[in-house]
């Protein structure tokens, strides 16, 4: 099911945010949150002025992108790319005017262990043209972890928090005005899917 997330003072910018419930099922999630455990080892880095540099003061989780040379990784992106493919055509039907042969730039399978976390920012960077920001939870055995929208010329304040169930999918524009942060992990481990279309 197609939902909008909806507040009365963002109401335009935030009907861009849209949450489908178990895009994948549960036990293709429960083998990519094994998968990640095997595979997300190094901390995630952040880009630039096109270099990219590990800061967790910033950007705090493990981080492993799946590398098409590998027979696994290629497995799961067939099932990633098919996911979000099918939630770009539903986007696509009420944005008319998105660009109609999006490309996937990157897949990144991410774990979030107690007290890592991701601050307010936003996916777009000048070296890449990222149109569309993907993020699909993995499970929901945590506490914290929070998905978070602020305003854009206020980007203190949150307008609003994405509650996000095991399998459930939400994307939006990855441009400036979709700051978000991924809040502190209270307990627990938090695995999640991310990946942009340019």
């Amino acid at each position: 099911m197609l939902y909008w997330i909806v507040r009365k003072k963002m109401d335009k910018i935030s009907s861009a945010i849209f949450k489908i419930e178990k895009t994948l099922d549960k036990k293709i999630c429960k083998n990519l949150s094994e998968y990640i455990d095997i595979s997300a080892v190094k901390k995630a880095t952040l880009l630039k002025s096109g270099k990219e540099f590990e800061d967790t003061t910033q950007r705090n989780v493990f981080n492993y992108g799946l590398n098409e040379k590998n027979e696994h990784d290629l497995l799961y992106k067939k099932v990633i790319f098919k996911t979000c493919s099918e939630a770009i055509k539903k986007y696509q039907s009420i944005f008319t005017s998105l660009h109609q042969e999006l490309k996937l730039e990157s897949i990144n399978l991410l774990k979030y262990e107690k007290d890592n976390f991701y601050k307010k920012h936003t996916d777009a960077f000048h070296q890449v043209n990222r149109q569309l920001s993907f993020i699909i939870n993995l499970n929901e055995d945590y506490k914290g972890g929070d998905l978070i929208f602020y305003y854009p010329n206020d980007s203190q304040f949150a307008y609003s928090k994405v509650e996000l169930k095991t399998g459930d999918l939400v994307m939006f524009p990855s441009n400036f005005m979709y700051p978000h942060s991924i809040q502190p992990i209270l307990s627990g481990t938090r695995y999640s899917v991310v990946c942009w279309f340019s």
